[in-house]
C-alpha cells in the first residue's frame, strides 16, 4: 500500500491524486499525510519525493525554496555588514570623547573629575579618596577650576571695592564728619540680609540641580527606550523584513544627535555628515529639507516604518509587539519634548534678578560691617575676598546648572544611543546560529 501511494503522490494527474487521497484516508486515517501530498507534489512541473524517517512519512520541498532562503540570508548579512561599517564610521566621525564635542563650552570642561563626562569605577574610586587626600588634591587643582576662573573677575571687583572702602572709612573725613560713623548699624544690616540671602541661594541651587537631574533622567530614558525599540525590531521585524528593520535602526541611531543639535543650538548643516553616513544621500536630503525640526521628522519616519510593517504582517499576534514599539516611539518623542521644555522654560528671571541685587547689597555693606568690628584693613580685604568667592561661587554654580545641556556629556550619550541600537540588531546575526543549533 505504501509503494502504491508513493507513486500516486508523485503523480501530477488530478484523478490519480483523488485515488491516492481515498486510499490514504481508509488505510491510515492520517489527514495530514493527504495535505502534504496535495501541497508539495506536482507543483510547477516538479515531483515531490516521499521518504521514510523514524516511522514518519514526509515530503521534501523543492530546492528553489531553499535557494530563496539562502539568498535572503545572504542579503540580510550584507545589510548587517553595511550597518556595522556605517556605525564604525559614525564612531570615527563623532567619537565618544568630551574633547570631541565641538558644541560643548570648553570653559566648563574641567581637567579632573567633571559632570561633563561619564564616570567609571575608576573615576568613582578617585572621587571617594580619604578626606585628607581629597582636600589636598582639590586645593592643588584650584587654579585649574573652570568655575573659579569664571567668577574671579567678580571676586576681584568685590575685593577691590572692600579695600577702597576700608581705607576711606578709616582715613577720610568730610569736614568734621568722619566716614567711619557710617559703619554704625552695618552689622545689624548684615545680619538681616544673611538669612534671606542664604534662603534664596539654597532655593536657586536646589531648583537648578533639579533641572540638571531631570535632563540626565531624560537622556537615560532615551538610551533605555532606544535599546528596547532596537531589540523589538531585531526580534519581531528583522526575521520578516530585515531591510525595514535596519532602516528603522539607522534612524534611531541619529535621533540622539538630532536632539543634541536642538538643545545645543548647533547648525543643521553640521549634522549632514552624520545623517549621510547612516541614511545615505537621499534620506539625508529628505531629512534636512523638511520645514520641521529633524527630531519630529525622525519620529514621523519611525512611525511610517512601523505602520508599513503592521500592514504587511497579517499575524494578529503582532499587535502586542507593535504596541510596545509604538510605546517606545512615544517615549522617544516625550524625551525630545522634555528637553525642549527645559531649554525654553528657565527658572523665572525675576528670581535671578532679585537674588543678584541682594547679593550686591550684601557685598556692598560687608566692608562697613568689618570696619565697625575693628577688623584691620588687611583682614577686611581677606574676609571680603573669601565671602565674595563663596557667595558668587554658589550663585554661579546654580546659574550653570540651570541650563543643564552644556554640562551633560551629550557626546558620550549620543554615542551610547547609536551603539546600543546597533548592537541589538547586530546580535541577531549571531543568535540565529545558536538558535538553529538547538532546533
Amino acid at each position: 500500500a505504501r509503494t502504491i501511494t508513493r507513486h500516486l503522490a508523485a503523480s501530477n494527474h488530478i484523478f490519480m491524486k483523488v485515488i491516492f487521497a481515498i486510499i490514504t484516508i481508509f488505510s491510515y486515517g492520517h489527514i495530514k499525510f493527504v495535505v502534504r501530498a496535495f501541497s508539495s507534489g506536482g507543483k510547477h512541473g516538479q515531483r515531490a519525493t516521499c521518504y521514510r524517517n523514524h516511522n514518519k512519512v514526509s515530503y521534501s520541498t523543492p530546492t528553489t525554496k531553499n535557494d530563496d532562503i539562502i539568498r535572503e540570508k545572504e542579503e540580510e548579512h550584507i545589510l548587517l555588514s553595511k550597518l556595522s561599517k556605517d556605525l564604525t564610521m559614525l564612531n570615527s566621525i563623532r567619537p565618544a570623547e568630551p574633547g570631541a564635542d565641538f558644541s560643548a563650552p570648553t570653559a566648563m570642561i574641567s581637567a579632573g573629575s567633571s559632570y561633563t563626562r561619564l564616570w567609571t569605577e575608576q573615576t568613582w574610586s578617585r572621587h571617594a579618596d580619604p578626606p585628607n587626600v581629597r582636600y589636598f588634591r582639590h586645593v592643588c587643582n584650584w587654579p585649574l577650576s573652570t568655575s573659579a576662573r569664571k567668577i574671579m573677575p567678580a571676586v576681584f571687583l568685590s575685593t577691590a571695592y572692600s579695600l577702597i572702602m576700608s581705607f576711606m572709612l578709616r582715613h577720610v573725613s568730610i569736614g568734621q564728619y568722619q566716614l567711619k560713623a557710617m559703619t554704625k548699624g552695618a552689622s545689624a544690616a548684615m545680619a538681616a540680609l544673611s538669612a534671606p540671602l542664604a534662603l534664596l541661594l539654597t532655593l536657586r541651587a536646589n531648583a537648578s540641580l533639579g533641572r540638571l537631574n531631570e535632563a540626565r533622567i531624560l537622556w537615560g530614558r532615551l538610551i533605555l527606550r532606544g535599546r528596547n525599540l532596537s531589540s523589538l525590531l531585531a526580534t519581531y521585524v528583522m526575521p520578516t523584513d530585515p531591510a525595514v528593520a535596519i532602516l528603522a535602526v539607522r534612524y534611531l541611531s541619529i535621533y540622539g544627535w538630532a536632539i543634541k543639535a536642538l538643545v545645543r543650538n548647533e547648525n543643521v548643516e553640521s549634522q549632514r555628515e552624520v545623517y549621510t553616513t547612516m541614511l545615505g544621500e537621499g534620506e539625508a536630503e529628505w531629512l534636512l529639507s523638511q520645514n520641521v525640526r529633524p527630531t519630529l521628522a525622525i519620529i514621523l519616519r519611525l512611525r511610517q516604518i512601523l505602520s508599513r510593517v503592521g500592514m504587511s504582517m497579517r499575524n494578529p499576534n503582532f499587535f502586542v509587539p507593535h504596541s510596545s514599539m509604538e510605546s517606545a516611539i512615544d517615549d522617544l518623542d516625550a524625551v525630545s519634548g522634555g528637553c525642549e521644555r527645559l531649554m525654553t522654560s528657565p527658572i523665572p528671571p525675576t528670581y535671578s534678578r532679585h537674588l543678584s541685587r541682594i547679593m550686591v547689597m550684601y557685598l556692598a555693606i560687608l566692608p562697613f560691617a568689618l570696619v565697625s568690628t575693628g577688623t584691620p584693613s588687611l583682614g577686611s580685604v581677606v574676609a571680603s575676598a573669601l565671602v565674595s568667592y563663596v557667595i558668587i561661587g554658589v550663585d554661579e554654580i546654580g546659574m550653570e546648572m540651570e541650563n543643564p545641556f552644556p554640562m551633560l556629556p551629550l557626546q558620550q550619550l549620543c554615542s551610547a544611543l547609536h551603539n546600543v541600537a546597533g548592537e541589538q540588531i547586530l546580535l541577531q546575526m549571531d543568535s540565529e546560529w545558536v538558535w538553529n543549533g538547538y532546533m
